[in-house]
């Protein structure tokens, strides 16, 4: 009996997003991560912060629809380098001389690996907490 009151008592703690609880992300270098809109993270051992800050366009051709343009994601990943703060924009623009999914910060390069979920749909607008970054923080 007392071993199921045990796990009714630990049952509502499943699944729960415990992002909040768990403290700050942490990183390594070299090390993909994904950050929801948002969110940050801090490089261990680097005195670096990134956010996830914003999503300014999201015109990617969704797949239900078939598109002569694959459009672009544009968003902002805020870094702080020993306190410096420097915003970055990333341009998922496959067009010669838009794409940017890499920049450097400091001694620091960060690259944006992926942006998810792709849009499915036209009329889905997502929040920005809805999206996920994998980056990739590294020294050149």
């Amino acid at each position: 009996m007392l071993s199921v009151v045990m796990l009714l008592l630990a049952l509502p703690g499943c699944g729960a997003d415990r992002t909040a609880d768990a403290g700050p992300l942490e990183f390594d270098l070299d090390e993909a991560f994904a950050l929801g809109g948002g969110q940050e993270a801090t490089i261990k051992g680097e005195n670096l912060v990134v956010r996830f800050s914003d999503v300014l366009e999201d015109s990617r051709c969704p797949k239900a629809v078939e598109c002569f343009w694959t459009g672009e994601a544009r968003i902002v990943v805020r870094v702080e380098d020993h306190g410096d703060p420097t915003s970055v924009e990333f341009n998922t623009n496959p067009a010669p001389g838009q794409n940017v999914q890499k920049a450097t910060v400091g001694n620091h390069t960060i690259a944006l690996w992926s942006l998810d979920p792709y849009p499915q749909t036209p009329d889905k607008v997502l929040d920005l907490e809805d999206y996920r970054a994998t980056l990739l923080v590294q020294k050149p």
